[in-house]
């Protein structure tokens, strides 16, 4: 039955609320369940619903139950994962050493990394780094120069931080004595985990890391 304010059912509702959380595409969704993305696209915006054959199917291959698409209820997970000081497993790529923070919870939306940028100039033989979503990054210590295909290098000193596209080319440059160190957040779409991420870039795995306080 339909919503009667939006005129979208209940689970029309859910399956865009489990995309946004997730970060599906109707092509990934559809990849997954076996329903067109025709049919997917009518059901979020009020125009179609699903017998029951096809809600079932849709549940299955989200990997969920019935109930958390025809009656969905809030649920606190309790989760949390913690890195202790330098215990993150660590990853080595041309310009950039990686510490993986905080990468033990599954299903995240989000990968998070402290970085030290070792590079002092772009190497015009190493390809731009890009990956799907967006990514922040909050300069910890050091001077940080950002280079992008489409903008002028902005540089950003301990305190600063920006979000930008980051489908977009970019190169990461120390400036000054010390190597720039920074925080980063990136969408993991496309990617299972942090790690994957790292590696597509050419990274060396430097430790395994010794995390503690998952859950």
């Amino acid at each position: 039955m339909s919503n009667s304010k939006t005129g979208v059912s209940p689970i029309g509702q859910r399956l865009k609320s489990l995309r946004n959380e997730q970060g599906w595409t109707l092509a990934e969704v559809a990849r997954q369940t076996g329903i067109s993305v025709g049919t997917l696209s009518k059901l979020e915006n009020g125009k179609t619903e699903l017998n029951f054959s096809s809600v079932n199917k849709l549940a299955e291959g989200l990997g969920i139950a019935v109930t958390d698409l025809t009656n969905p209820q809030p649920r606190v997970t309790g989760r949390r994962s913690i890195t202790t000081g330098g215990n993150g497993e660590l990853f080595r790529t041309r310009d950039i050493d990686y510490e993986v923070l905080c990468s033990e919870v599954s299903g995240q939306n989000q990968g998070y990394m402290r970085a030290v940028i070792k590079a002092r100039e772009i190497d015009p033989k190493m390809d731009w780094h890009r990956h799907a979503g967006e990514e922040f990054i909050y300069v910890l210590k050091g001077t940080l120069e950002l280079h992008t295909e489409f903008y002028d290098p902005v540089v950003l000193k301990a305190g600063d931080s920006i979000l930008f596209d980051s489908s977009m080319g970019h190169h990461y440059v120390s400036r000054g004595r010390t190597d720039a160190e920074v925080l980063i957040s990136f969408s993991l779409k496309g990617y299972r985990n942090v790690a994957d991420s790292i590696r597509d870039q050419g990274a060396t795995l430097q430790r395994p890391g010794n995390r503690k306080g998952s859950r």
